[in-house]
């Protein structure tokens, strides 16, 4: 694994540890803004996508035969392999329609065994893989990424503890899904000839996912929201492609959930405004991207008609004179 990557998910896992223990919670933004603001980029290098050509289509063959026949899937561990190898693919019908939406139908009609729920689980979250090239720029890596992120969402929604022997608490995937979010800054929506990228759709989906598992604790929901809103702030280029509205969504489930996700959301937003307000117009197109990243988010906000009252009185009286 790579050593800076490594890095983070260390730190993280050890700020985690004391937000559960409740020695973390005003800082918690702060601390986590500085483990992103301390991560360094690299420079782009070869992307290594699977060959199209192999047998992949033949595997799907049989998967599709089988859903059909509605009998157990009877993939061998090196097809399942296979599978999740091919959510790289830059062919959009293979990746999506084809792998994407098979694996779906898979798991809604319980064609797959605990073990094969097991093995699934634990390649989805295969560090090399999930942060495949993700400290460099824009890159063809991102649907990999984007794909085991969403497939991952997917599947945790399907699987309860008695499939699949998973952590009680769940922990080393918040970690992983915290790690995802402060490494991650590719934003394409629709890429032309590939499809779609979509990582922040596919990474607020697993953090909505995670928020709804009773297993959960409050400590590590929080940890997450927080680590989506400070993304979301030091994000240089757009959110265009209804991610705002996705996330909008998310946070405004998670502050209905509780008292303490609502005030810690308000407490953010306000906070952010302050540091917007140190900065008043942008003079670079990253910081206007920023801004209108917050903007789209914030109107994405207003538009929550199950909005909690304080978070929809603040938003309403607030002005932002920066245009």
């Amino acid at each position: 694994m790579d050593e800076q990557v490594a890095q983070v998910l260390q730190e993280l896992s050890d700020l985690n540890t004391q937000v559960r223990n409740g020695e973390v919670y005003q800082s918690l933004g702060t601390r986590l803004g500085k483990i992103m603001d301390d991560i360094h980029r690299r420079r782009r290098t070869a992307v290594q996508l699977p060959d199209d050509g192999d047998d992949i289509q033949d595997i799907l063959e049989e998967l599709r035969s089988q859903l059909n026949d509605n009998v157990p899937v009877t993939l061998s561990r090196a097809q399942m392999t296979n599978l999740i190898d091919h959510l790289s693919s830059l062919d959009p019908g293979l990746r999506y329609q084809g792998i994407n939406f098979s694996l779906y139908d898979a798991l809604q009609q319980n064609a797959l065994d605990s073990g094969q729920l097991t093995y699934l689980f634990q390649q989805l979250r295969d560090p090399e893989a999930l942060f495949d090239h993700i400290l460099e720029p824009a890159n063809a890596a991102v649907f990999g990424r984007a794909g085991r992120v969403a497939m991952l969402a997917v599947l945790l929604h399907f699987i309860s503890p008695d499939k699949v022997p998973v952590d009680p608490d769940l922990q080393p995937t918040v970690v992983l899904a915290a790690a995802y979010l402060c490494l991650e800054t590719d934003t394409r929506g629709f890429v032309n000839h590939y499809g779609w990228a979509h990582a922040f759709t596919a990474a607020t989906d697993l953090l909505s996912v995670l928020a709804g598992n009773q297993n959960l604790t409050r400590a590590d929901k929080l940890f997450l929201m927080m680590t989506l809103i400070e993304r979301i702030k030091r994000l240089n280029t757009p959110l265009i492609y209804g991610e705002n509205d996705r996330i909008a969504t998310f946070l405004t489930e998670l502050a209905n959930r509780h008292d303490l996700y609502e005030e810690t959301l308000l407490l953010a937003l306000k906070s952010w405004r302050q540091q917007v307000a140190l900065h008043r117009r942008p003079d670079t197109i990253a910081g206007w991207n920023r801004f209108f990243n917050r903007k789209r988010l914030l109107d994405s906000l207003r538009l929550q008609e199950s909005l909690p009252q304080s978070l929809k009185k603040y938003l309403n009286s607030t002005i932002d004179f920066l245009g």
